[in-house]
């Protein structure tokens, strides 16, 4: 019983360390048009700005 216990109390406290942050959003500029995206939408495509939070690179 203890072992279970154990077992289950180190299982809820680990859960709750384990969370991945939110991956950046970066402005890229290609030839015709500029976007908004976590990478790179392919070949030719140069980042031009710094992070941002939300998707729509507004903060």
């Amino acid at each position: 019983m203890r072992l279970r216990f154990a077992l289950l109390f180190s299982l809820a406290a680990c859960s709750t360390v384990v969370m991945a942050a939110q991956a950046p959003y970066y402005l890229w500029q290609g030839k015709d048009r500029t976007v908004c995206a976590q990478t790179s939408p392919g070949k030719g495509w140069i980042r031009v700005s710094n992070a941002f939070v939300k998707a729509d690179c507004s903060i």
